[in-house]
């Protein structure tokens, strides 16, 4: 039955395509997420082989079924990581129809820039900040001289994975903060007048999402207040953000 308000009609169309367009992403996402999942899996003893080596020590399975539930678990994060810019690509392309001609036309440097991002957070993580955490954290500060280490494989994997994982995720945040300012959600100037308090909000998120040393929450705080800044020049050279200004 056809229903006799046109005005009905026309709002109950967009709003479909609109459920219908988000159900794909959805999908897409997922779809994405289980087939990196997979290539973890394949490849999961050549990764741990990698990942294992800034300990500089054997590591131990205490518990009979710590290496099945490790092996899934990993393999979770593993596809996180690798499927994440196809997610930061789906949440771009469902807000899509909402820009203008001239902001469709950076969507592929968007994508290349979170690409990018994830590869930067990924070696940011285990080149630079893994290992002098791991050396903090060994050193006779904390465990005295006559105690062996006697290190857990599961929740060391745990502790490498989480630390690559946050920064990848926050790494995002510069392409976050561009697509806010050029849709004019939020000004360039609003941002940098707060910028004291996005300061001490990264130091915070850091703190909780990161392994508990301070050497891992200040290696993640200071790269992403860099990029915060850098964000803010590249913003003003394409003049995003200004509408307010």
């Amino acid at each position: 039955m056809i229903s006799s308000n046109p005005d009905k009609i026309d709002i109950e169309k967009p709003f479909l395509a609109h459920i219908a367009e988000l159900r794909y992403r959805l999908i897409s996402s997922i779809t994405a997420l289980f087939i990196s999942f997979i290539i973890g899996f394949i490849f999961y003893n050549n990764i741990i082989d990698f990942m294992i080596k800034p300990f500089g020590e054997d590591l131990y399975i205490t518990q009979i079924e710590h290496g099945f539930s490790t092996k899934i678990k990993l393999s979770a994060y593993i596809g996180m990581i690798i499927s994440f810019p196809i997610h930061i690509y789906n949440i771009i392309m469902f807000i899509l129809p909402a820009m203008i001609q001239r902001e469709r036309r950076i969507l592929f440097f968007f994508l290349i820039g979170s690409l990018i991002l994830v590869l930067a957070g990924s070696y940011m993580a285990y080149f630079k900040i893994l290992p002098i955490s791991i050396e903090f954290l060994k050193s006779n500060s904390f465990v005295p001289v006559n105690v062996k280490t006697w290190l857990d494989f599961r929740e060391s994997m745990y502790f490498v994975f989480q630390l690559i994982l946050a920064f990848v995720v926050l790494f995002q945040l510069p392409l976050v903060l561009l697509s806010l300012m050029m849709m004019n959600i939020i000004s360039r100037a609003a941002l940098l007048k707060n910028s004291r308090y996005f300061v001490i909000s990264i130091f915070i998120i850091s703190a909780i999402i990161t392994p508990p040393d301070v050497i891992s929450q200040i290696g993640l705080a200071l790269p992403l207040i860099i990029l915060f800044y850098i964000t803010m020049l590249i913003a003003k050279l394409f003049n995003f953000g200004a509408e307010f200004d």
